[in-house]
């Protein structure tokens, strides 16, 4: 509003709307329903986008003006102009055009990407090239032209560097929302652009189907800061194990409201005892685990820190087997830390970044997920856990964002990552061997009545089901008690028969958000293990 009123000053007339949530922003900016107890919003569908992809983002239009009851229609788009949504209120009607682009992905494939538009009178509109826009254009460019030359002879499929540094510098500030833990950060999504495209691009090159989690480039860093102008460096540098900063101690876990240093993970698993394993991160860094052997038959697999911008899970999982290596009939391994550099460099980002998703620190630092590191570095761990006890359940904790996570530059909609686009409450994965159903089930089972049975984890989902269910059209999921979601797949080819999975919408969140996210994660453990046992003593 400053810019167009020194442009009125200078006898010009100019008009400034975001490109980014255009819709979101027109309507709080102008009060477009500050008078309004209903509104109907006609969103575009075009062709060869999501049906729901504009809908998408109006998110969480609903909770910013609750006073307005808003319903939302599809109107297809029939080209020619820019997509548009149209808003009908009783007493008015208003036309919010999206300023937006056809780019190609890597794969080929067609999108419609954010963009600076222009409208001036008597000559039309036109794409109005970002700094933003540019700067994601020149890292692409680069690292299509980066040397794929590997690291070591014994890994000709990488990594190629140990750590390369997107560092980028924007002047705009994150716009915290009165929801939840939702923001609008540019600087966010540029993080994500980065880091996502980056991948993609190396999949491409190396001739990977998409979205394959087996690609290892290597450690793709953006450090993305508030800057007062746009720039842009990139860089290779080696990591820095020696200089990372932690905490020794071992605080206290049941009320925990942030999240742990590696240094008090290891106090805390060194507690727990049992038969202490091993291995190294690709970094150099430590990967630990327990065996703890129980009096009774039954034998769980529990892990945490896959992905290490989900944080919540080392608390659930540490406190999970304090408890059952006390109570000592459950014989278990636990690995609580299983990508420590991955942990190291989410750590490293939450400096600038605190309540950020930072999902450059998901993967290890080759690049790929720990699922596909072929026995190698830290994806050992899951192989010593299994040579010391190939238990029947494998309980396996994470998290995902706590807030909208977008890629405006690519689609909006974050490519292969769809359902999670929006936080809907803590969430269950049960994936199985098919001749384990029975078992299966009863697992699945016993962690959704555990969520469903904590009060303040159930409300919080409803909360977050409610205001998801407003912005998807179909749901590809299963709901408990009417609060917890869940899927169900078969795979025969896993590591141990009965895999759950948690999800807890936990990044980056800290306070009440964070202990209801590690205490959901300790009760599935404790549930599924109390499951264990009870069939265990049937048996007997």
């Amino acid at each position: 509003r400053a810019m167009e009123a020194r442009a009125r000053a200078e006898g010009r007339d100019l008009r400034l709307h975001s490109a980014y949530k255009t819709l979101l922003h027109d309507v709080l900016e102008e009060g477009l329903l500050d008078r309004a107890s209903r509104a109907t919003i006609h969103y575009p569908v075009v062709d060869g986008c999501p049906e729901d992809r504009f809908r998408l983002e109006c998110y969480p239009l609903h909770a910013l003006v609750s006073q307005c009851e808003i319903t939302f229609v599809p109107r297809r788009h029939e080209g020619g102009r820019l997509p548009a949504y149209e808003i009908e209120t009783p007493d008015a009607r208003h036309h919010v055009p999206v300023p937006v682009r056809q780019v190609t992905l890597e794969d080929g494939s067609p999108a419609l990407a954010a963009c600076g538009w222009i409208e001036e009178e008597q000559q039309g509109g036109r794409h109005l090239p970002t700094e933003y826009e540019a700067i994601f254009e020149a890292v692409c460019e680069h690292l299509r032209a980066l040397p794929l030359d590997p690291l070591s002879p014994e890994e000709p499929e990488g990594p190629f560097f140990d750590r390369l540094e997107v560092i980028v510098e924007l002047p705009y500030e994150d716009q915290v929302l009165p929801i939840g833990s939702e923001v609008i950060s540019l600087a966010e999504a540029m993080h994500e652009e980065i880091y996502f495209t980056a991948l993609e691009i190396f999949q491409a090159r190396l001739g990977l189907a998409p979205g394959q989690r087996s690609v290892k480039a290597g450690q793709i860093v953006p450090l993305v800061r508030r800057g007062d102008r746009p720039r842009l460096q990139i860089r290779s540098a080696q990591a820095e194990p020696m200089l990372d900063r932690d905490q020794p101690g071992r605080p206290a876990l049941d009320a925990a409201t942030q999240w742990l240093y590696p240094a008090q993970i290891s106090a805390h698993l060194a507690a727990i005892g049992g038969a202490a394993y091993a291995t190294r991160s690709r970094q150099g860094r430590p990967v630990e685990g327990c065996h703890v052997g129980g009096s009774g038959p039954a034998r769980l697999a529990i892990s945490a820190g896959q992905h290490a911008n989900e944080t919540s899970p080392m608390v659930g999982a540490l406190r999970a087997g304090r408890d059952l290596a006390a109570e000592g009939e459950v014989s278990f391994t636990l690995n609580p830390l299983e990508n420590p550099d991955g942990y190291a460099l989410f750590r490293e980002l939450c400096a600038d970044n605190p309540r950020h998703m930072h999902h450059a620190a998901r993967y290890t630092a080759s690049g790929a997920d720990l699922s596909h590191g072929a026995g190698r570095h830290e994806s050992a761990i899951r192989d010593l856990a299994h040579a010391r006890l190939p238990a029947e359940v494998h309980v396996n904790l994470h998290g995902y964002p706590s807030h909208e996570w977008t890629r405006p530059l690519t689609g909006y909609i974050p490519r292969g990552f769809g359902q999670w686009t929006i936080p809907k409450g803590f969430f269950l994965i049960l994936r199985h061997d098919p001749a384990q159903e029975a078992l299966a089930r009863e697992v699945l089972q016993a962690g959704l009545e555990a969520l469903a049975a904590f009060p303040e984890l159930a409300a919080q989902n409803r909360r977050m089901l409610a205001l998801y269910r407003r912005y998807v059209g179909a749901e590809s999921f299963e709901v408990h008690a009417d609060c917890i979601p869940f899927t169900v797949s078969r795979d025969a080819e896993a590591l141990y028969p009965v895999t759950l999975i948690t999800e807890a919408a936990d990044e980056t969140v800290g306070g009440e958000d964070f202990r209801i996210a590690q205490e959901g994660q300790y009760r599935v453990v404790r549930a599924v293990a109390g499951l264990l046992q009870r069939r265990a003593r049937v048996v007997a």
